[in-house]
């Protein structure tokens, strides 16, 4: 299923589904965690996800403590912002004094103890970023992706960039139909979904985070939307039966990258 890649140009693979349906667990399995990069099946990769900046909040509001601790907090959670919005002051960005009470709004928000997915935090943070600004996290993704690739491609020396490697970045948690989207124009853009019964979402869920979700995180729009991402989707892989080793295989396999073993 692999389309014609173009050259100058990073493949994007986009990984969705509900929360448990291993996008994550695939990701890590191609590029191990704590590694910038890596070479395999014939390409170099890199992971990252929409949600990065979120966890960079989480982490703001969960270690920066003693002197100073409210204004270091919030100096920082600024920074995160500007990133999310561009990085430039003549893009798509809030007005100066609503980027500030947005600030003051996830400085101020509840988090889940350590110990903890901070995913109320997560989503509430999240909504607060995409208020009249929807596509903020779908171009900062696509920006990020092609900045990686643009490092990689100044990295390679001038007289062989012609014969480099394949690039593929994943971005490992579209749950938004304009995340999809996004990904999908690229030039070498492609989503696959993971889908897979409930009752062994469930199951994963419990045996990662040790509790199931609840009702309100489940009816986030973040979790809604994936029957429409589903839609979209380059490919659709059953997870229900497989192990992370199968499941990575398969996904290989939808994108071209592999060849497809017979039963």
């Amino acid at each position: 299923m692999q389309k014609n890649i173009k050259s100058n140009s990073p493949i994007i693979l986009g990984l969705a589904g509900k929360a448990g349906s291993g996008k994550t667990s695939v990701a890590e399995k191609i590029v191990p965690k704590g590694s910038f990069s890596t070479s395999s099946y014939g390409m170099i990769w890199d992971h990252i996800f929409y949600a990065l900046p979120l966890y960079e909040l989480s982490s703001i509001r969960r270690t920066i403590s003693g002197v100073n601790e409210n204004s270091r907090q919030l100096y920082a959670i600024h920074s995160v912002l500007y990133d999310i919005y561009g990085s430039s002051a003549i893009g798509s960005i809030p007005g100066y004094e609503d980027f500030i009470d947005r600030v003051k709004q996830i400085k101020n928000l509840s988090i889940e103890p350590e110990g903890y997915k901070p995913r109320s935090f997560l989503q509430n943070a999240g909504d607060i970023c995409r208020e009249g600004f929807e596509d903020c996290f779908a171009k900062w993704g696509i920006a990020k992706s092609n900045k990686i690739y643009n490092n990689y491609i100044r990295s390679v020396d001038e007289d062989t960039v012609d014969f480099a490697a394949a690039f593929t970045v994943i971005i490992s948690d579209v749950r938004f139909e304009n995340e999809a989207r996004a990904i999908l124009e690229q030039p070498n853009g492609m989503v696959v979904c993971f889908d897979a019964d409930q009752s062994v979402l469930d199951q994963r869920i419990l045996a990662r985070d040790g509790r199931l979700m609840t009702d309100e995180h489940m009816n986030h729009k973040s979790e809604q939307q994936i029957s429409i991402v589903k839609e979209m989707a380059t490919a659709v892989i059953d997870t229900t039966n497989m192990n992370i080793e199968q499941q990575t295989r398969a996904t290989l396999e939808a994108i071209g990258i592999l060849e497809v073993q017979s039963a």
